[in-house]
């Protein structure tokens, strides 16, 4: 194999692997197995037409096209519009190398024209390894330090990443630099050990770019998780320390009773009309909610007023007696959760507001159902519907931990629209041994 063959496979390559790392979806439909043989295809494809000088318009047209149908059909959260700007941005960084290359090749090698950048089959050979190399750097500022998230890249990570690849950059560029200024006199044996040693700086570059975006993911990952679980926790204090709190004011309200009905029958120089007055506007019990765990009555409670305050009506009832297998904490995580996305979607209503809630026992599960309305359209990007909140940085925290949640005690989670309502509906199954 020649290295002229050799470098359009490898670049090809690489291309359709950026190609779809930046441009696919998350909920895969198909088997894995399956959808790499696809982008194989995809890949050889667009070999062949490099190798058989298509026009260019024409290649891109047809990538585009392919690319677009293949992730149609291997994912279920396709969107047509979202995946045809990557794909347009993805070019377009493409192309912005291919004219920052042209453009350094123009000012530090005194190349007046594209025909005399090419009419060195080596130097042009070096100068595409050099496009290659530097879309590494392009491709992350524009696809990963342009994204929202939580997570914030430190100065050590920064140049952990730029770093060598700028260095690979470099040493091409001097390659470059001792082919251009040589000419001639260079051996061919010498280009083609230099063209080698380029070749590894592209393929060195590409492996430290997809291992290091592994690295951070699962760094984005984990601090999701601890976030997550650190608001999960400030949540479940919140309401142990209401709990608390209703357990001294029964006590307080059950003394005070006491004391008034004591007052009542052993003076009267006190109104006794007044202390009836009093003794009705005792309540019976702090929270009306009922649902077999006290902890929950203090969370649902305080949601249901919230809801009242913004005119929202709530149908709830929640049956967890003899449910002791989840811990309080998950359960703060999961009712919590559903309560807050319900009063969410429909706080900002024209219509009517309410939310409907139903948990109870069936068939040796627990089973879980919410329904609210909403205003506005509900979209779905790499699995997750997207939020509406002004802060998006922590769009779908909730459906996750939701799901976290289920998934800790072997449950289903559905989320689904209908009639301009959104419902989700949960199963955990009950241990055989837990009555």
């Amino acid at each position: 194999m020649n290295l002229d063959l050799l470098l359009n496979l490898l670049g090809t390559s690489i291309d359709i692997i950026l190609l779809f790392y930046f441009t696919q979806g998350s909920d895969l439909r198909r088997s894995y197995i399956y959808s790499i043989m696809l982008y194989c295809i995809f890949g050889f494809s667009v070999i062949f037409l490099n190798l058989h000088s298509f026009p260019f318009i024409f290649k891109i047209i047809y990538e585009i096209i392919f690319i677009l149908l293949l992730n149609k059909f291997l994912y279920s959260d396709f969107s047509f519009i979202s995946n045809l700007k990557s794909i347009l941005l993805f070019y377009l960084c493409l192309s912005i190398c291919e004219l920052l290359t042209v453009g350094i090749s123009a000012v530090f090698f005194n190349f007046s024209s594209l025909g005399t950048i090419f009419a060195n089959k080596l130097i042009s050979m070096e100068l595409i390894i050099f496009t290659k190399t530097l879309s590494f750097i392009v491709l992350y500022i524009v696809f990963r330090f342009g994204q929202n998230n939580i997570f914030t890249y430190t100065k050590f990570e920064i140049s952990l990443y730029f770093l060598p690849i700028i260095i690979n950059l470099f040493l091409i560029f001097t390659i470059i630099y001792i082919l251009k200024t040589t000419k001639h006199n260079i051996p061919p044996e010498y280009g083609q050990t230099l063209l080698l040693i380029s070749i590894v700086c592209l393929i060195s570059s590409f492996c430290h770019f997809i291992l290091f975006d592994l690295y951070i993911s699962k760094k984005v990952k984990k601090d999701y998780i601890t976030f997550v679980e650190n608001q999960e926790k400030k949540t479940y204090d919140y309401y142990q320390k209401r709990l608390e709190d209703s357990k001294n004011l029964s006590i307080l309200r059950h003394d005070l009773k006491n004391q008034l009905l004591a007052l009542k029958y052993s003076t009267n120089e006190i109104s006794q009309n007044h202390i009836d007055s009093l003794l009705t506007q005792i309540p019976n019990s702090v929270y009306d909610i009922n649902t077999g765990n006290p902890f929950i009555d203090v969370l649902v409670s305080e949601k249901i007023l919230l809801a009242q305050n913004q005119n929202i009506k709530c149908d709830i009832c929640i049956n967890l007696k003899g449910i002791s297998f989840i811990k309080n904490v998950d359960f703060c995580s999961l009712f919590g959760n559903l309560l807050d996305n319900c009063i969410e979607a429909t706080s900002g209503l024209d219509k009517e507001k309410y939310i409907f809630v139903r948990c109870d026992i069936s068939k040796q599960h627990l089973l879980i159902k919410t329904i609210n309305p909403y205003g506005q359209k509900i979209n779905k990007k790499n699995g997750i519907f997207l939020t509406t909140k002004s802060n998006v940085s922590h769009h779908g925290f909730g459906i996750s931990s939701i799901k976290n949640v289920v998934k800790k005690y072997n449950g289903n989670a559905s989320f689904s629209t209908q009639n301009d309502t959104f419902i989700v509906n949960i199963s955990i199954p009950i241990p055989i041994n837990v009555n």
